[in-house]
């Protein structure tokens, strides 16, 4: 276990009340549904690089993604490309995570964020206290292995991640405890090398962890408290989209489209011309892409379809209730003043 100092830069997590975002606009507009750019300098100063692969926190208050960009901090920017930045949107402030090589995953209060980095031999996941500045070393304590893909659960204390050892040996999804310093395997399957698991996916209290299954293309779901190992596919070979926070609802996707499992009736409802990117962490919403890149947030179980832009997004980039959702895009009519030619990040909000 690693205690070496990450740099960061921005607000200070341990000083700033961890209240839910609220916007106040008079009138009407206070209902409408409005977009905001996320990657820009806390004074509003344009990025100089594209931003993209957002995630934000079930409040909509913290939002994390990855940019070359060198100007969204006033400290220096040594070697683009390897930082990631987390906006504070009621204040505006930016923070940069050095040698982060993914997009932190956040905890609910936006104190922990656990990334893929380098390690001292291979790539490795890490967790960031961003409060204090420290990282742990949180997968492959072999020098030798190789963990990434970590996602975290909403008090930052359990984190998921795909391990990788020697080659005959097949990838699995590990679990680590911040708060004992212990690590379990949550997948299983047949000691096979063509049998890799991968894409973890946690739920907001740690108990449960879906993953997939490389080899047949099954889709399975962990319960850590009871051992059982759910299968969550169709029978159609799947890739893990989404676990909701509340572990009720998995999303997943395949060669005939989109599809939502809800774990506690059984039911799969199939999205057909669309591709399920993010669900909300009440398992009642869900964000979707079209063939023509139309982003359309829409209820699971027949709400309204609210049109949130045009673009991409990526899992964890919707809010509690559906409230907001976070996108990248190039289009340079979102908001005023956008006049950078590049990806920009976007956070939309319903009201």
């Amino acid at each position: 276990m690693s205690g070496r100092a990450v740099t960061v830069s921005g607000i200070s997590l341990s000083t700033a009340p961890l209240l839910a975002f609220t916007g106040t606009t008079a009138g009407a507009a206070q209902h409408a549904p409005r977009t905001e750019r996320l990657s820009t300098a806390a004074d509003g100063t344009q990025g100089d690089g594209a931003s993209s692969a957002a995630v934000t926190t079930p409040n909509g208050r913290y939002s994390a993604f990855r940019s070359p960009a060198t100007n969204l901090v006033p400290e220096e920017v040594t070697c683009p490309g390897t930082y990631s930045y987390i906006r504070e949107l009621t204040t505006g402030e930016v923070t940069k995570i050095e040698q982060a090589l993914s997009t932190p995953r956040l905890s609910a209060d936006g104190r922990w964020a656990a990334y893929t980095d380098r390690g001292c031999r291979k790539i490795n996941a890490f967790l960031s206290d961003l409060s204090t500045g420290t990282r742990i070393r949180v997968g492959a304590l072999d020098g030798r292995d190789t963990a990434s893909s970590p996602t975290v659960s909403e008090d930052g204390r359990y984190i998921a991640y795909r391990w990788l050892g020697h080659p005959e040996f097949p990838t699995r999804i590990d679990l680590y405890d911040r708060l004992t310093g212990t690590r379990e395997t949550v997948s299983a399957g047949p000691q096979d090398s063509n049998r890799d698991t991968d894409r973890p996916s946690i739920s907001g209290d740690g108990r449960r962890v879906g993953y997939q299954d490389n080899g047949t293309g099954d889709v399975w779901v962990a319960d850590r408290v009871t051992g059982a190992q759910t299968e969550a596919d169709d029978s159609t070979p799947s890739t893990v989209v989404q676990l909701s926070a509340n572990g009720h609802v998995l999303a997943l996707d395949s060669a005939d489209g989109s599809s939502v499992r809800d774990l506690r009736a059984g039911r799969v409802r199939h999205f057909p011309g669309v591709r399920v990117l993010a669900v909300s962490p009440d398992g009642q919403r869900l964000l979707t892409r079209d063939a023509d890149a139309r982003l359309t947030l829409r209820g699971l179980r027949g709400a309204r379809e609210l049109p949130v832009g045009h673009g991409s997004a990526t899992a964890g980039s919707v809010s509690a209730h559906g409230r907001s959702a976070v996108h990248s895009t190039e289009d340079a009519d979102v908001v005023p003043d956008d006049t950078n030619g590049l990806y920009d990040v976007f956070q939309w909000r319903s009201r």
